[in-house]
C-alpha cells in the first residue's frame, strides 16, 4: 500500500492493482516489482471505494494548501503525509499499533489483517478460488491448506452443499411425534402372596393384558368393540 500509485485506482471501476512494492532496509526504502504471483487486482467494496474517494478529495485539498506553501512533495502516491510525502512502512505499522491500542481490541500484527480478510470472505462463501487471487498465491491448494484447517465451517458447508445435490425423494420423512400415538400393552401383574401359582396361572401372568379379534384374527390390544 505504501508503493501503490493513483495510477493504478480506479474508483470508477472500483478496482487497484498491486504492482509494486517498498522495500525497507535499515529504514531507506526502495521500490521494486513483487513477485510475479503477486501482481493482481483487487475489488473494491462499496463501503471502502466510498472511503477511499473521500480521501482522494482530502489529499486534493491538502496540495492545494501545501502547494501555496512551496512545500508540496508530488509522489504520485495514493496515500501520503499531508504534504504528499510518501508514508514509510515502519510508521504505518507503529500506527496501526497504536490505533489496535487505543481500540482496546485484542492485538493483532498489520499482517494479520490479511488473513482476516480472507477468513472473512471464505466465511461469506466467497470462493476459495477469488480469496486465492485476491491474496497472491501462487496455487489454489496454498490457501486450501491454510484456511480450511482452522475454519471447521468451511467443512460442513462442503458436506452440507455435496448433500444438497444428490436427488432425493420428495415424499416426507416421518414425524417422530407421530409414534408417540402408538397404544402401549399394559405390563403384567405378579401374582400376590397365597394366590395360585400353578405353569398355568404362571403363563396366564406373563402375558399383557391383550385380547383377540375373533372377527379379524388379529390382536385387540385389549379395545373393545362398541354395543
Amino acid at each position: 500500500m505504501c508503493a501503490l500509485p493513483w495510477s493504478e485506482v480506479s474508483l470508477s471501476g472500483s478496482w487497484f492493482r498491486i504492482s509494486a512494492q517498498t522495500v525497507e532496509v535499515a529504514y531507506r526504502t526502495y521500490d521494486e516489482a513483487p513477485k510475479q504471483d503477486s501482481v493482481r487486482t483487487v475489488t473494491l467494496d462499496t463501503q471502502t471505494k466510498a472511503l477511499w474517494i473521500a480521501w482522494r478529495k482530502t489529499q486534493q485539498q491538502e496540495r492545494e494548501q501545501w502547494s501555496g506553501e512551496k512545500a508540496w512533495v508530488e509522489s504520485g502516491r495514493a496515500w501520503t503525509r499531508e504534504n504528499g510525502e510518501a508514508l514509510h512502512p515502519d510508521w504505518i505499522s507503529r500506527r496501526f499499533n497504536r490505533l489496535v491500542e487505543l481500540s482496546g481490541l485484542p492485538p493483532i500484527r498489520l499482517h494479520d489483517t490479511r488473513h482476516l480478510s480472507a477468513t472473512l470472505a471464505l466465511l461469506g462463501k466467497a470462493d476459495i478460488k477469488v480469496v486465492q487471487e485476491r491474496l497472491g498465491h501462487s496455487s489454489r491448494q496454498i490457501t486450501s491448506d491454510t484456511y480450511t484447517s482452522v475454519l471447521p465451517q468451511l467443512l460442513t458447508a462442503e458436506a452440507e452443499s455435496t448433500s444438497a445435490v444428490v436427488p432425493r425423494s420428495k415424499q416426507p420423512l416421518p414425524n417422530p411425534a407421530e409414534k408417540k400415538g402408538t397404544v402401549s400393552r399394559s405390563k403384567a401383574k405378579t401374582p400376590e402372596p397365597g394366590r395360585d401359582r400353578s405353569p398355568g396361572a404362571e403363563a396366564t401372568a406373563g402375558r399383557s393384558n391383550v385380547t383377540r379379534d375373533t372377527a379379524a384374527g388379529g390382536p385387540n390390544e385389549g379395545i373393545e368393540r362398541a354395543a
